[in-house]
């Protein structure tokens, strides 16, 4: 499911410090690049689609840190939260039917 959020100024400086010729890079050069492009800039709204959603967590927490990470937490840590919007993984409890493999 789209999500749309709104950057502040800050976050969108943050954002344009990407080179855009470097969107044929790395997958995260792409995604930031991407995300540029997808900036209403008067505005400062941005939709999120599903495959942004899941690699802005990704490229943050599942790469080591450096500076790539440190940047998409300080262009969405305001408005998706500390884990970027990756949620929990799901636990089954006893009250809870599991499914899949048992």
């Amino acid at each position: 499911m789209e999500r749309t959020v709104i950057l502040n100024p800050s976050e969108v400086a943050t954002l344009d410090k990407q080179d855009p010729s470097t969107a044929s890079g790395g997958g995260f050069q792409r995604l930031l690049v991407k995300l540029q492009r997808q900036l209403d800039r008067t505005t400062g709204e941005l939709k999120l689609d599903d495959g942004d959603q899941r690699r802005i967590p990704s490229y943050a927490f599942d790469y080591g840190q450096g500076g790539w990470e440190d940047r998409r937490v300080r262009i969405f840590g305001r408005t998706l939260g500390p884990t970027l919007g990756r949620q929990a993984p799901h636990v089954a409890t006893s009250d809870q039917p599991t499914t899949g493999y048992p």
